[in-house]
């Protein structure tokens, strides 16, 4: 269950920086407000950590938001893999000092 609420919240982040700008601020706010009850303040960062932080939207709601307002959404926000904060990849191995 976490892991799924990892990714659903990547995703829609994935989907958010892709809308932002590209769609008018005001019909974030005001499609929040009518489809979720959602209240914001008219500002891009509001607007994302409303969407991001929310259980009632969904990947699949923003994805729909999206196209209705002509911004075709990049499949690759489904693929992206949340990161835990401080938890680095791993480590490239070094290299021997045998000679």
């Amino acid at each position: 269950m976490k892991w799924n609420k990892a990714r659903e919240r990547a995703t829609k982040a994935s989907l958010m920086s892709q809308a932002k700008g590209r769609i008018d601020l005001e019909e974030f706010v005001e499609w929040l407000w009518e489809d979720f009850g959602i209240r914001v303040r008219r500002s891009w960062d509001d607007v994302i950590k409303a969407v991001v932080d929310s259980d009632e939207v969904l990947p699949q709601d923003l994805a729909a938001f999206m196209i209705s307002m002509g911004v075709e959404p990049d499949e690759g926000a489904w693929d992206v893999v949340p990161v835990a904060r401080g938890v680095r990849g791993p480590r490239e191995p070094e290299e021997s000092g045998s000679n």
